[in-house]
Parts: structure tokens; C-alpha cells; sequence
């Protein structure tokens, strides 16, 4: 099933259609803008209108009527009964357009009962809502997608290439590594690459949520996708326009919403068991109580009369059953939840790779910390007698130890650090950031074991990070329910082995990241139960004939929207 949406949004697995929610999507684009169905919406309006006051001035029979109100019903239902029959003929019955249409084609039928009145303008209130609806939600995805496409502002138009004097602008896809580049102030760096003459300052806030520009000066490395605020730089390009690193960030997080987490597969089963279980009920709700009322079983109960007398009374509460179970504001709002989330974190230099990860740093209770480079400043020098590198003036970072206080009041139990530093060294830090554990003088292969130990001992329903710079700690960023790399700006193995990336070497990013997932989990949470609440209070109602069509159009669409805007919060960045 192509469809040139995002797909992956929507929360259900490709081809389980038992949600009845992948069709959604592609009609966004087939349909084309949203202002093309808000203007389906406004002529619905006004013909509905003209066609209650036909009603109420000329003296029709009830199919001369019917005929009036089949002209809105059709304009604006076409688009949902089309998606019922697809449905129907590709053995895909139990989905959400499926339940508008019999609900909405049986209160078309029940003024054709016996002294029953019309319920014509109601059947097509429950299409124009339902069109309401999915306006909404592709207003919130559209939302949605511009918090992500803020970083589509990091891709590169184009590429200055130097031949001796001569500079020919290019599309930064067609430039090979070790070409020089030039950029100019006020222009993005197209590749990574490293300066060979010029000194400028870059601002890198797009990347990593530092608003402070960084200088750069011959000898350094860029990163595509910074601004050049001031200066000009000629820069040798050392990767290509695909694997440098604002096109890595791009995919990184477009791919991002491909990956479901356990809360969106629980709603696609849900939904698949869900519908059928409620179109059967509908049935039962409309069929049994006539029958025992005509038999004079439980008179008070059903009413008094024949079959088809009680009928359309049953009927009716049936349809306002099928209005109301309709699963939408589950189906939609959760994964846009999620999508929210991911959008808010990149906004602060936070790529999660994918919601099942938002899942597990939601529940983190131990955090366990490589040393240098990600609580400390490492300084490498080179021994010249020996040539081997030794680090010297480790300096703890100024934030850390705020960030391991920060770890706690969100609920982290214990912090432990890993280094392959001296003891005296690793208890001096440990105690000066307030750990609770450490374990020093570690070879890397020693560091997988202590992290394999201390994965047995986590609390049951908690999840353990690891937070290194992923240079040589690639196998414990896997290994770890949640593997974080710190500082990954232009660090390729900690791109690929982590499933949280920090862009900056800011210990405050963990709790950050821990934070922005808690809050992302708890808006889904409040989505689900408002739905399923206000879902279950309408139908009780319905059941004991207290429930009206326009009650059910509610509690499917106004739940919708509002709990659509709630997962909206989820997109605001935090500081």
C-alpha cells in the first residue's frame, strides 16, 4: 500500500488493518491540502443548512427528503464510504470508515420505520464531524512534521568548490572528499570537512541546542549543517554529502518514527480485537432487546410491543454505540505523541532513534557512566619518548555533578561511573560528583562485564543507560537497554551503535533526555485514558437510552481533537 505520506506515524503495523487507521493518512495527500477539505467542510455547511430549511418550509415525503440530504451526506461522506467498500473488498471490513458508514446509512433508514422521526440531518453531522476530525489530525501532523523539519533547514542547497582561483557553485551531492570547499558568511557548511585557511564562527545551535556560536580556525573540523555567522573558511571536505553529518541527523530522525514502541503495537492489537468485538455488540444491542421485548421478557427494561416497533428505538441506540466505540483519538494521538517527542528532543540537540527507545529511557532507573569525555575533560598528550597517548589534567566537567543530582529527582537509583583510570582517581571523582558506584582501572572488554552485572542486579521494571563518547565503547552502547553517546557531533561509531545521541558533551543532556521521555509516556497516557473514559461514559448512557447522535459524534471526534492538541504539548522544547 504506497502512499506518499509518513506513514509510520499512524500506529499501526503496515497491513494490520484492523485499526482502521492506515487509510487515514493517504487521503491527506490525495485530497490534497487542507484547505481543500476545509472547503469541502464549508459547502457541506451551507448545504445542510439549506437542506434543514427545505425540511421545515416545503411539505415532503420522507424519500423526497432523503434525496435532499443525500447531497451533503455524499459530498462530504464519499471520500469514507469509498474507504468502507475498498475495505470490505479486500477482506478488511472491521475499520474505523466501516463503522461510520453503518452508522450512518442506519440513521438514513430509521425515519422509514412506523411513527419514528428522521434522523437524516444527524447522519450527515456524523460525516461532517468525522471530516472535522481528520482535518485536525492533519493539521497535527503537519505540526508534527515542521518540528522535525526544522531541521530540514540543516540540509545544505548548495556547495562552493575551489579549482585554483576559480569557484564554481554546485549541488553539495555531486562533491567529492578532499575537494575545497569555500563558505562564505551567512551560508551553511555543505560537508564535513576539516579548514585549510580562514577562521570563522559557526553557529551550531540547529545541531546541538548550544546557542553559543563555536570559533573555528585552520585545522579544525566542521560539520555540515553549521551557519557561518562571521568570517570565511575554505574547508577540505573528508566525508560526502550523504554520510556527513547533518544528512546522518536527517535520516536519523525521519527514521525515527518508523520505530514502534510497545505502547503503539499494544494499540494496533487492541484495535484489531477492539472493532469486531463492538460491531458484534452493536448487533446484539439492536436484535436481542426487541426480541425479548416482543416475547414480554424484561417489559421495563426493553419496552412493550412488537419486533418491529422496538426495533427502531434499539436500532438507534446500536448506531450511537458504533459513532461513539470508534478508536480514533487512540489510533491517532498516541504515535503522534511519540512523533511529538522526538521532534521536541531534537529541538534540543536529543536525537531518540526511535519511539521503543523513548519507551525504555521513560523507565531508566541506573545510569552508568563512561568517565573520560563524558563526566570529565579529557586532555590527550602524546609522549614523545614513548609515543603512546596519556590523558592529563582531567578535569570534571562543571555541570556533571548537577546532572547526576538532576538523574536522582527524576527517579534514577543509582549512578555508577566506569573508567579505566587509577583507583585514587576514580574515588576522588566518584565522591566529588556523588556516585554511587565505580569501578576503576578497566580494559574496555572489562566494561561490558561490570555493565552485563549490573543489568541483573537493575530493579525489576526499570531500564539501564549507559552514557559513553562511543569511541571505544560501541559494544556497551549495544549491549545496554538504552545506550547513549555523548558529544557524537561528527563521531560516526557512536551514531551508529547508540539509540539516544546527545550532539554536545553536556552531562545535563541525560537528564534531559530522561525527562523529555517521562513527560512524552505521560501525555500518551492521558490520551488513552481520556479516550477510553469518555468512550465508556457515552456508551452507558446510549445503552440505557441516554445517549443522543450528537453526544456520540463527541466523544469520537471532540476526543479526537482535544486529546490531538494534548499530544501536541508533547513538541515543545524544554530547556
Amino acid at each position: 500500500m504506497e502512499t506518499n505520506h509518513h506513514h509510520h506515524e499512524c500506529g499501526c503495523a503496515q497491513g494490520s488493518h484492523g485499526c482502521g487507521c492506515e487509510h487515514h493518512h493517504e487521503h491527506h495527500d490525495e485530497h490534497g491540502s487542507l484547505g481543500k477539505r476545509f472547503l469541502l467542510i464549508s459547502v457541506t455547511v451551507l448545504l445542510l443548512i439549506g437542506a434543514y430549511f427545505v425540511e421545515k418550509t416545503c411539505a415532503l415525503s420522507t424519500w423526497q427528503l432523503l434525496l435532499v440530504y443525500l447531497v451533503p451526506y455524499l459530498l462530504i461522506g464519499h471520500d469514507t464510504l469509498g474507504e468502507a467498500a475498498e475495505g470490505i473488498a479486500h477482506g478488511d471490513v472491521f475499520n474505523e470508515h466501516f463503522l461510520m458508514t453503518i452508522a450512518t446509512i442506519g440513521a438514513l433508514c430509521i425515519g422509514f420505520f412506523p411513527g419514528e422521526e428522521t434522523e437524516f440531518a444527524e447522519a450527515v453531522f456524523v460525516m461532517l464531524f468525522f471530516q472535522v476530525g481528520e482535518l485536525f489530525e492533519g493539521y497535527a501532523e503537519g505540526k508534527s512534521h515542521d518540528s522535525i523539519s526544522h531541521l530540514m533547514t540543516i540540509r545544505p542547497d548548495v556547495a562552493h568548490v575551489c579549482h585554483g582561483e576559480e569557484v564554481q557553485t554546485v549541488a553539495p551531492e555531486t562533491v567529492q572528499i578532499g575537494e575545497t570547499v569555500l563558505v562564505k558568511r551567512g551560508e551553511k557548511v555543505p560537508l564535513d570537512g576539516n579548514v585549510v585557511s580562514g577562521s570563522a564562527l559557526l553557529d551550531t545551535s540547529v545541531l546541538t541546542g548550544e546557542s553559543v556560536p563555536r570559533e573555528v580556525k585552520e585545522g579544525d573540523e566542521v560539520y555540515s549543517g553549521s551557519i557561518n555567522v562571521k568570517g570565511e573558511l575554505r574547508l577540505q571536505t573528508t566525508k560526502t554529502f550523504g554520510e556527513s553529518t547533518a544528512s546522518r541527523i536527517i535520516a536519523l530522525v525521519e527514521g525515527a518514527g518508523a520505530s514502534k514502541s510497545r505502547s503503539e503495537s499494544f494499540i494496533t492489537r487492541f484495535a484489531r480485537v477492539y472493532t469486531p468485538v463492538v460491531v458484534l455488540a452493536a448487533l446484539v444491542l439492536a436484535i436481542v432487546p426487541p426480541l425479548l421485548g416482543a416475547l414480554g421478557l424484561g417489559v421495563q427494561l426493553f419496552g412493550e410491543g412488537s419486533f418491529m416497533q422496538l426495533l427502531p428505538l434499539w436500532l438507534n441506540r446500536a448506531l450511537i454505540f458504533l459513532v461513539v466505540s470508534c478508536p480514533c483519538a487512540l489510533v491517532i494521538s498516541v504515535p503522534l505523541t511519540f512523533f511529538g517527542g522526538i521532534g521536541g528532543a531534537s529541538r534540543a540537540g536529543i536525537l531518540i532513534k526511535g519511539s521503543s527507545y523513548m519507551d525504555a529511557l521513560a523507565k531508566v532507573g541506573v545510569v552508568v557512566f563512561d568517565k573520560t569525555g563524558t563526566l570529565t575533560h579529557g586532555e590527550v598528550l602524546v609522549q614523545a619518548d614513548e609515543g603512546a597517548p596519556v590523558v592529563v589534567g582531567d578535569r570534571v566537567k562543571e555541570s556533571s555533578a548537577e546532572a547526576i543530582a538532576q538523574l536522582r529527582r527524576e527517579g534514577v537509583v543509582k549512578t555508577v561511573m566506569l573508567t579505566g583510570d587509577r583507583q585514587e582517581v576514580g574515588d576522588r571523582i566518584a565522591r566529588q560528583l556523588g556516585l554511587d558506584e565505580y569501578k576503576a582501572e578497566l580494559m574496555p572488554a572489562d566494561k561490558l562485564v561490570h555493565v552485563e552485572q549490573l543489568l541483573k542486579q537493575k530493579p525489576a521494571g526499570k531500564t539501564l543507560a549507559y552514557v559513553g563518547d562511543g569511541i571505544n565503547d560501541a559494544p556497551v552502547l549495544k549491549r545496554a537497554d538504552v545506550g547513549i553517546a555523548m558529544g557524537a557531533l561528527g563521531c560516526d561509531a557512536a551514531i551508529e551503535a547508540a539509540d539516544v545521541v546527545l550532539m554536545d558533551d553536556e552531562p545535563r543532556k541525560v537528564p534531559l533526555a530522561v525527562h523529555i521521555a517521562r513527560r512524552t509516556i505521560r501525555i500518551a497516557h492521558q490520551n488513552v485514558a481520556f479516550a477510553i473514559g469518555v468512550k465508556v461514559a457515552v456508551l452507558l448512557l446510549a445503552t440505557v437510552g441516554l445517549g443522543t447522535m450528537w453526544m456520540a459524534v463527541f466523544a469520537d471526534v471532540g476526543v479526537t481533537v482535544l486529546a490531538v492538541l494534548n499530544a501536541m504539548r508533547a513538541l515543545k522544547k524544554v530547556e
